[in-house]
C-alpha cells in the first residue's frame, strides 16, 4: 500500500484528436522531435513523479501508444469507450486500488508546463491540507475554458463552464487549466458519484468540484500557471504555437548558460540537445535529437546536425549536414 505521503500522476491520453486530421493519437505527435506525452511524462518526473508512478489513460491509438511506452516504467490503463474526463480517470482505478496519497491529473497534450509550476501547485495542495485542488491561470482571451468562481469572502464557489455561464460570468478571467489534485482514497468515491446528464452524455472531471464542495470537502484553486503553459494543443495550428514557445524557452536556456545565437529567431534546437559554454551557432542552423555541442565550438550558418557529437573548439559548416548514429525506434508521429 503507498504511503500518505506518496503521489502518482494519471495522464489523460485517450483522445482522438479530431482536429489533428491524423491517423495517429494526438499525443503522438512530434513536438521538436518528442511526442507530446513525452514532454507531459518529463516534466511530471521534474517535478518529483518518477515514471513508475505514472498512469497514461489510452483509447485511440492505443497500441500505438502503448508502443511508444513500452520499457519506460509507465503504466497503461484503457479507456475502451470515450466517455469523457470524469470516466477516463476511472478506467485507471485498477492500476490506484490500494493507493491513498495524493493523484495529479493532467491531460497528455499540455506539453508546455514547467515542473516548478507543478512543484508549486503539489507543495499548495500539501500545505493546505486541501482533499482537491485546481491549478487554475489568468488567460487575456478566456474562450471555450471553464471559470473559476470565487465569492466576496475570497471561498471558492466551484467551475462554471462557458456553456453554462452569463454574460457576467464570461468576464471572468480565472480559468480552469484541466489539472488537479486529489486524495486518492476520494478521487474515486467521488467520480462514483458524477453524472452523465448534459448535453454530450459524458462524465466530466469538473464535476468532482462541486461534488466535493457539497460534501464539505476542502476544495482550493491555486494561480500558479501562466496562459503559456496552459495551451492545449488540439490541432496542428495550437502544434505550431506550441513549438515557437518551447523554441523561444531553449533559445533563452542555451543563450543564459553562455552560448551565443545568431539571429536566434532562425535556429532550431530540440530539447535533449547540449550545447558548451562558449559556443558559436549560427543563423538558420538546425540542432536535432542527441547532438553534441562542445565547448568553445563553432557551427556556422544554414548546418544541419542530428544526433552528431561535435569536439570542443571544432568548426563546423557553413551547410554542412552532419548525421550520427543513434538507435532508438519509439518514434512520434
Amino acid at each position: 500500500m503507498a504511503g500518505d505521503n506518496d503521489i502518482r500522476a494519471v495522464i489523460l491520453a485517450a483522445g482522438k484528436g479530431t482536429r489533428m486530421k491524423s491517423k495517429h493519437p494526438k499525443v503522438m505527435h512530434c513536438l521538436l522531435g518528442i511526442p507530446l506525452l513525452e514532454h507531459v511524462t518529463r516534466t511530471l518526473e521534474a517535478a518529483g513523479i518518477p515514471r513508475n508512478h505514472h498512469v497514461v489513460v489510452v483509447g485511440h491509438g492505443k497500441a500505438e501508444v502503448e508502443r511508444y511506452l513500452s520499457g519506460t516504467g509507465v503504466q497503461v490503463a484503457y479507456q475502451q469507450e470515450q466517455l469523457g474526463t470524469g470516466h477516463a480517470v476511472s478506467s485507471a482505478r485498477e492500476h490506484l486500488q490500494d493507493f491513498c496519497g495524493d493523484l495529479l491529473i493532467i491531460c497528455g497534450d499540455t506539453p508546455l508546463f514547467k515542473s516548478d509550476t507543478l512543484r508549486a501547485f503539489i507543495n499548495a495542495h500539501k500545505r493546505h491540507a486541501c482533499d482537491i485542488s485546481i491549478l487554475s491561470a489568468d488567460f487575456k482571451d478566456p474562450t471555450g475554458y471553464g471559470r473559476i468562481i470565487w465569492d466576496k469572502g475570497k471561498e471558492l464557489k466551484g467551475i462554471i463552464e462557458e456553456k453554462d455561464a452569463d454574460e457576467k460570468i464570461r468576464s471572468i478571467r480565472e480559468v480552469n487549466t484541466g489539472t488537479y489534485l486529489v486524495k486518492g482514497h476520494k478521487v474515486f468515491d467521488i467520480l462514483s458519484k458524477v453524472g452523465c446528464g448534459n448535453a454530450q452524455g459524458e462524465y466530466y472531471l469538473t464535476d468532482i468540484v462541486h461534488l466535493g464542495l457539497s460534501d464539505g470537502l476542502h476544495v482550493e484553486a491555486f494561480k500558479f500557471a501562466d496562459e503559456e503553459e496552459a495551451l492545449g494543443v488540439n490541432s496542428r495550428m495550437q502544434l505550431a504555437a506550441a513549438e515557437e514557445i518551447l523554441l523561444d524557452r531553449i533559445r533563452r536556456s542555451h543563450m543564459s548558460a553562455g552560448v551565443t545565437l545568431s539571429l536566434p529567431g532562425t535556429i532550431y534546437i530540440e530539447p535533449d540537445v547540449i550545447i558548451g559554454p562558449d559556443s558559436f551557432i549560427g543563423a538558420n542552423t538546425v540542432l536535432r535529437g542527441q547532438t553534441v555541442i562542445g565547448e568553445g565550438a563553432k557551427i556556422y550558418p544554414f548546418s544541419y546536425l542530428e544526433n552528431y557529437t561535435c569536439p570542443a573548439g571544432a568548426r563546423v559548416g557553413p551547410f554542412e549536414h552532419l548525421v550520427g548514429c543513434l538507435e532508438d525506434d519509439r518514434v512520434c508521429a
